[in-house]
């Protein structure tokens, strides 16, 4: 089924919408855009077209379809987050938070017997989870927003779609009551893009040379936040920054960069005085 994207070509795009946009609120609203107009593309094929059997219609209904819905249910939160949280005082934060955590860990918890057939990857239930001639009783009513199409839905899908998008939420939850003012969540006016001309190595470099040194918000920021920050700033896409720390410390200079800022800072003072 060629009309199906694939999740590595869906998760580029959303990161390209987020690079491309500095303004949070702008991002998420182009990545709700985006979801909904591939999801429309696949209903489109879904109904025109059909599975050509019931294993492409498990597949599709059981990981395709959830993972986009699911990024979109997650835009939606957090836009809808944002826009709340802007008005809420200093005091009440950490408290709207926390009641935002617990709400969707009951939920998580009340539907953990499908958080554990999908990560087990269990298949037992499957054609009547995942297959739309099953779909007498749904697990989930369409939340308000999102359309409801018979044609284009299994009992489950919407389900399995609520708790992706609730837990990429929770993770954006923990992160906002660990660090309140995170750099990648809080850029709220735009900022100019700057080239990066260095290596991608030694922007990784200079990200956890700032996260380890606790220069940023006291040591209370998140690796993932300042990656992401640098990221958004340079418009440079740092991949799998864990596994390039594995080759910076395994250089035999695992501070080259950090030396040359140094140096070059040192050579600048010099003239200064001169």
């Amino acid at each position: 089924m060629e009309w199906i994207r694939s999740q590595k070509e869906i998760e580029a795009e959303l990161q390209q919408i987020r690079q491309s946009n500095s303004n949070t609120l702008v991002s998420y609203d182009k990545s709700i855009t985006y979801c909904q107009t591939i999801l429309e593309g696949y209903r489109v094929a879904v109904i025109s077209q059909g599975f050509p059997d019931e294993a492409s219609e498990i597949r599709f209904f059981k990981n395709h379809k959830p993972f986009l819905l699911g990024h979109l249910f997650r835009c939606r939160h957090l836009l809808s987050f944002e826009l709340e949280f802007a008005n809420i005082s200093g005091d009440l934060q950490k408290d709207i938070i926390k009641a935002k955590m617990l709400e969707v860990n009951t939920f998580l918890s009340n539907h953990k017997d499908m958080i554990l057939y999908v990560e087990l990857e269990n298949q037992r239930m499957d054609a009547q989870y995942f297959l739309r001639k099953n779909r007498q009783l749904y697990a989930w009513p369409s939340p308000i927003g999102v359309s409801f199409d018979p044609e284009f839905s299994s009992s489950h899908d919407g389900l399995l779609a609520h708790i992706k998008g609730l837990k990429g939420y929770l993770e954006f939850l923990h992160n906002k009551l660990c660090t309140p003012n995170t750099l990648a969540s809080e850029l709220k006016t735009p900022i100019a893009k700057i080239k990066w001309t260095e290596a991608k190595i030694a922007l990784t470099e200079l990200g956890f040379a700032l996260f380890y040194s606790g220069a940023i918000d006291h040591g209370n920021t998140s690796l993932k936040s300042v990656m992401e920050f640098l990221e958004r700033v340079t418009g440079m896409d740092l991949g799998d920054y864990h596994h390039t720390s594995i080759r910076i410390r395994n250089r035999s200079n695992p501070t080259k960069f950090m030396d040359k800022l140094r140096k070059t800072l040192q050579n600048w003072t010099v003239e200064m005085d001169d």
